[in-house]
């Protein structure tokens, strides 16, 4: 197997730095030329209330400071396309307190609005969703995290499958001109953010399971649209890094790295594009079948880690922006788990793990459901699993970051 690791760059030493954020090779460096990765969690806000999960447990600054406390840099704060038409298209975003109670209905919508303002005091009453973004953002920039804004889906639901409207352009949800316009819309808002370093352009493209929708997800279309959708954010915000995410649920990259014909008249070269030196590739996995680990490192290469090599065609960043497992004790020595924690640091690649929250506000009609994947207990309070956190994502992210190197 080849190895595509190089020197470590040592983030301790460099600390925190605003951007703009650019790439050089394989690398994204920071405003002064200093190579830096990511390390951090997803902190879901995409689903259907549009409000970040967790509130009506625990304030921003108790969250945040979670997270800031085994070390992390970055969070991945997912939003939905709805969020954005409701702005536009009504002339004004939705209060928190209308979004819970449209979600959750009067009493259990009551009852979480209550629990977020107690939590967060800071809160005015009419505090509406964006605004919560706000917020977030701001305490991650006094806390030095980054930000990264992920759309993961245009309707506001759990993400993801091939029949939830959401999946490919064109799809029942997925109005193409739209997502363009609220991928500028989040860029231009974002440059009052300080701790805004990057966005993706869509989580999970993915083949729509319906095929009297005629819908067909082919490279040809992914070209033009992420293209225009990067062409949006840049016009909005040219600072930001622009991730770019594949085909089949973000799990293939090959025709970006290896310059592979996408049509016949269509390839992705970079290099062409006038935010060349802002394109970064992000990869999911969730293989938790893995049983050896040799092989699952060369099938990571095979389709996304080949774009750190030295001979790629497109020599790229690349993320993992999502990979993770239920959080008990015995799924964190697995050996996906175990592969990842040592893989991801020995390339040098950053990486968000999913997820942060430890309970939705709804999920799949359930009120109040309990995310056993989360890092988090149910009620944001502790880590669901110790071991899970000080004996395997600490030193991870102590190796990722360089610390004590």
């Amino acid at each position: 197997m080849c190895s595509l690791a190089l020197a470590l760059p040592s983030q301790a030493v460099d600390g925190w730095f605003p951007g703009p954020f650019s790439t050089d090779g394989r690398w994204m460096t920071n405003a002064k030329g200093n190579r830096l990765t990511y390390a951090g969690v997803n902190w879901p806000g995409a689903a259907d209330s549009m409000v970040p999960e967790g509130l009506q447990y625990a304030s921003i600054p108790d969250i945040v400071t979670k997270i800031k406390n085994i070390g992390m840099n970055v969070i991945r704060l997912t939003w939905a396309v709805e969020m954005v038409d409701d702005i536009l298209d009504n002339g004004e975003d939705v209060e928190i307190k209308t979004s819970f109670t449209n979600v959750l209905g009067v009493k259990n919508g009551t009852k979480v609005y209550n629990a977020v303002m107690k939590n967060n005091p800071s809160f005015a009453p009419n505090i509406t969703r964006l605004q919560v973004f706000d917020a977030i953002a701001a305490e991650c920039a006094k806390q030095q995290i980054y930000v990264h804004l992920d759309n993961h889906v245009s309707k506001a639901s759990w993400c993801c499958n091939g029949d939830d409207g959401n999946a490919w352009f064109g799809d029942t949800y997925f109005d193409v001109t739209k997502w363009k316009r609220a991928l500028g819309f989040m860029a231009k808002h974002g440059k009052s953010w300080t701790s805004l370093m990057s966005m993706s352009l869509r989580n999970e493209l993915r083949q729509v399971s319906d095929w009297k929708k005629l819908i067909i997800a082919n490279w040809s279309d992914w070209y033009d649209n992420m293209t225009a959708g990067a062409d949006a954010i840049h016009e909005a915000n040219p600072d930001l890094l622009i991730f770019f995410s594949g085909m089949h649920y973000d799990s293939q990259l090959k025709p970006l790295f290896t310059s592979s014909p996408l049509s016949l008249d269509k390839v992705f070269n970079p290099s062409e594009l006038k935010y060349a030196n802002k394109i970064v590739l992000e990869v999911h996995d969730y293989d938790a079948g893995t049983t050896n680990c040799t092989e699952k490192k060369q099938n990571l290469i095979g389709d996304s880690f080949g774009a750190l090599a030295p001979d790629a065609k497109n020599l790229l960043p690349l993320v993992m922006s999502e990979w993770g497992f239920s959080q008990s004790s015995d799924q964190y020595t697995e050996p996906y788990a175990s592969c990842l924690r040592e893989f991801l640091p020995e390339q040098n690649v950053g990486w968000m793990t999913w997820a942060l929250s430890g309970s939705y506000y709804i999920r799949n009609g359930v009120v109040d459901y309990d995310e056993t994947w989360g890092l988090l207990d149910h009620e944001w309070k502790n880590w669901r699993c110790e071991d899970c956190i000080k004996k395997g994502l600490v030193p991870m992210i102590e190796a990722t970051l360089g610390v004590g190197k």
